[in-house]
């Protein structure tokens, strides 16, 4: 009765994150999860995007997304990215951050400069309304 499939249990994943540049990416897993993740980058290499999901010991669930982006490291999408390990003011220019890539749809340089006047409009209101939220608050 105790075979590997009783063993399995959910696809458990944890991603330790860079804090700081040359710090390493650790991934703690177990085998059902990493096989998961492995037949999602597949997927992508196909089809140049895939989704899984993770899920930590105490059963908490968060999607893990993959883009496959195949260009020269010298690009505006490569050279714009955020590096993971920088806190980014929403507001600076010229930073493509994890967000942006997310909400805009953003894989690659050329629907970078398809999103760039969408992502300009939504950052001037976004400003604009925490001008409004601020104002609002002083006068309680």
């Amino acid at each position: 009765m105790n075979n590997e499939k009783d063993r399995e249990g959910p696809p458990l994943l944890y991603v330790f994150s860079q804090r700081k540049p040359h710090e390493d990416v650790v991934i703690v897993s177990n085998k059902t999860a990493l096989l998961r993740l492995k037949d999602t980058i597949e997927h992508t290499l196909e089809n140049g995007v895939g989704d899984c999901t993770g899920i930590f010991s105490d059963f908490e669930t968060y999607g893990i997304k993959i883009i496959l982006n195949d260009e020269s490291y010298d690009t505006e999408f490569w050279k714009r990215l955020q590096l993971p390990f920088f806190e980014v003011d929403e507001n600076e220019e010229g930073v493509l951050s994890v967000e942006d890539i997310i909400g805009f749809d953003i894989k690659n340089s050329d629907d970078l400069r398809n999103a760039e006047l969408e992502m300009d409009e939504y950052r001037k209101y976004s400003k604009e309304m925490k001008e409004v939220a601020k104002k609002k608050s002083r006068r309680f």
